[in-house]
């Protein structure tokens, strides 16, 4: 059944074709679909984006709403003609990419995401050495000391994320489509975890271009011997170990995340009171000149390296990098409806940007 919508959604062909022309511009298919057909020439009020409304065109409802009396479609709604069948796929990437979106370990490590259309990339970084970023003066007509942005020796490694949801076309086309979707957003979650105990590695061990991060001890930064707890004198001599940078990001196992949630901080914590200080109130005490600290948050993965807390500044720490469009052939299977099972799956890496935005804290030495 076809649903009237505006002329321009309905005049789109569609076609695996449009996939291709979607990948060579490194864009998703959704995206491809907008430059067809703009929301932004509808007007203030139309609440639907290009995608939706080809949904919309063939009268394919994607989520049930009892309150309203509306039940979602099922999958077989997809394959009512050969042109509503190139929307499945999208669909799937889409509720992949919410899922992803909702519930997202990575948004608190990575700086910058980069899409590719290749499988090898070569992140940069700028070469600032500290004894020229140390240069105070510059004589007159003498050249200003450079900072170089150059590429890394060695091409970061991109891995492929998700899995493959075994279930015939003729059982899979009965169920309610957004059924689907509970199990495709279960198995991105399990990929966002995949890909944060990736990127936590090359946080630790570097991309492959002689980049680990730092490590300090913790009794050489508190004194006393390796047994003792983390102090508050030793956790506030790491976070000024990441001037000019700042703590914001602390990644931990279980234990690790326990100790440090648990360190005994003095009966006047000082970074509140600075905290207070900057929010208007007033002392005769000292003034922090410089940001040295700054509210963090503490990310819990299950595989993080024992006895460490690995910290980062993410605004400078970690890109990601993504392949787009990197399956047509899955595409085009589930275009057919030749499949027994849908492969959902993305294919990215992570390389290090700035390599002092990280440091590692070691509990047990």
């Amino acid at each position: 059944m076809s649903v009237t919508v505006n002329p321009r959604a309905n005049d789109i062909n569609l076609s695996l074709e449009l996939y291709r022309k979607a990948n060579e511009k490194g864009m998703t298919f959704s995206q491809y679909l907008e430059t067809l057909d703009p929301s932004s020439e509808y007007g203030p009020n139309e609440k639907l984006d290009a995608f939706e409304r080809q949904l919309k065109r063939f009268g394919i409802i994607p989520k049930t709403d009892l309150s309203k009396g509306i039940v979602a479609s099922k999958v077989e709604a997809f394959y009512q003609t050969q042109e509503s069948a190139v929307l499945f796929p999208e669909f799937i990437n889409r509720v992949a990419r919410e899922a992803i979106m909702a519930d997202d370990i990575l948004k608190y490590l990575v700086a910058v995401t980069t899409p590719i259309d290749s499988d090898a990339y070569r992140t940069f970084y700028v070469d600032d050495q500290p004894e020229a970023a140390q240069k105070k003066r510059v004589a007159q007509g003498a050249d200003l000391p450079v900072s170089k942005l150059v590429g890394q020796e060695n091409a970061i490694r991109l891995y492929k994320y998700g899995r493959r949801l075994q279930i015939t076309y003729e059982a899979a086309r009965r169920m309610r489509v957004d059924l689907l979707g509970i199990h495709v957003k279960r198995i991105m979650q399990q990929a966002n975890i995949d890909k944060a105990e990736e990127a936590l590695n090359v946080i630790v061990n570097g991309d492959g271009n002689n980049n680990a991060a730092i490590n300090y001890d913790k009794t050489a930064l508190q004194g006393g011997v390796a047994a003792d707890p983390l102090s508050y004198k030793g956790w506030l001599a790491y976070l000024i170990k990441f001037y000019p940078y700042q703590l914001n990001t602390v990644i931990a196992g279980e234990g690790e995340t326990i100790e440090l949630l648990t360190m005994q901080p003095p009966n006047v914590d000082p970074l509140k009171l600075i905290e207070q200080l900057r929010a208007g109130g007033t002392s005769s005490g000292a003034n922090l000149a410089q940001p040295l600290f700054s509210n963090y948050d503490v990310v819990y993965v299950a595989n993080a390296p024992a006895g460490k807390l690995v910290g980062i500044d993410r605004r400078y720490a970690l890109e990601m990098v993504t392949e787009v469009g990197s399956d047509i052939v899955e595409t085009q299977k589930l275009i057919s409806s030749q499949w027994n099972e849908i492969a959902i799956s993305e294919v990215s890496g992570f390389g290090v940007l700035l390599p002092d935005a990280r440091k590692i804290l070691t509990l047990n030495a």
